[in-house]
Order: C-alpha cells, then structure tokens, then sequence
C-alpha cells in the first residue's frame, strides 16, 4: 500500500488527460495525413505493379508474337530455299539437255562431213583410177603386146595405186 501512497493522483489524472489529448491531436492532425500518405503510396505502388504486370504480359505476348514470326520466317526461307534448288536443279537439266543435244548436232556434222569427204576422196580416187588405166591401155596399145611387158605395165599401175592410197 505504501505504493499507493506514492501514487498521486492528479498527475495520474493530468497524465491521461495529457495522453488522450496527444493521442486526439495525433490522429486529427498526425495520423490522417500520415495514412493518406501511405495510402497514396499504397496506390501508387500498386498501379506501378499493374502497369509492370501490364507490360511482362504485353513482352510475352511481344515475344509468342515473335517466335511465331521467325517460325514463319524460317518456313518461308526453307520454302525459298526448295525453290530455289528446284530451279537450280531445272536449270541444270536444261543446261544439260542444251549440251547434249549441242555434241550430238557436232557429231552428225561431223559424220555429214566425214560422210562427204568418203565420197569426196571415192571420186577422187575413180578419177585417178581412170585415168591410170587409161595410161596403161595406151602404153599397152603403144608397146609390143608381150606377156612380160603387159606384166611390167600392171605392176607400176598396181605401185601406182598403192601410192594413191598411201596419200
């Protein structure tokens, strides 16, 4: 008890006076501006995350965007890329084709002018045939007609034939 005697109670009295009106003056001028603050703050940051949630959806939907885009892109170059060898590979047998049917135009000119040469060479050697018997029927004519003479003018015109054919 004696503890209560120490008590005194008007300033116990004066001192919740005292509290309450602080506590009163705090939340009138103190706390309301203080919790509109964070409130505010609270807003703001919660706005600030709905535009960052905002802006992650609009990157992933960016990036599905883009994915899809070089996935079409990619199919597109392969596609091209076909194309491409497909026409290649067409030129290739054109070129090819043109070859082919340039060596067989080269090898009938060649066998048409091999073919007229033969003839060419045929006449010629008629021509020359001709005219060699026509010298050996004349020199027979002219000489003695003996076995061993008419045996000399067939042997120089058979040498002679050979010589035409050397050439």
């Amino acid at each position: 008890m004696e503890l209560f005697k120490l008590l005194n109670l008007q300033l116990i009295t004066a001192q919740i006076v005292c509290f309450f009106l602080v506590l009163f003056l705090l939340k009138k001028f103190l706390w309301k501006p203080v919790f509109e603050i964070l409130e505010s703050r609270r807003k703001k940051i919660d706005d600030e995350m709905k535009a960052i949630e905002s802006v992650k959806a609009d990157a992933v939907r960016f990036r599905v965007e883009m994915e899809k885009a070089l996935a079409n892109i990619e199919e597109t170059a392969q596609k091209r890329l076909k194309d491409v060898e497909h026409l290649g590979e067409a030129k290739s047998r054109e070129i090819k084709e043109k070859a082919r049917a340039e060596a067989e135009r080269i090898i009938e000119d060649a066998k048409a002018e091999l073919r007229f040469e033969l003839v060419r060479s045929r006449e010629v050697l008629r021509g020359d045939v001709v005219d060699m018997v026509m010298n050996v029927t004349e020199q027979m004519i002219q000489e003695k007609l003996t076995f061993a003479g008419d045996r000399k003018i067939v042997e120089s015109l058979l040498a002679e034939l050979e010589k035409t054919h050397e050439k």
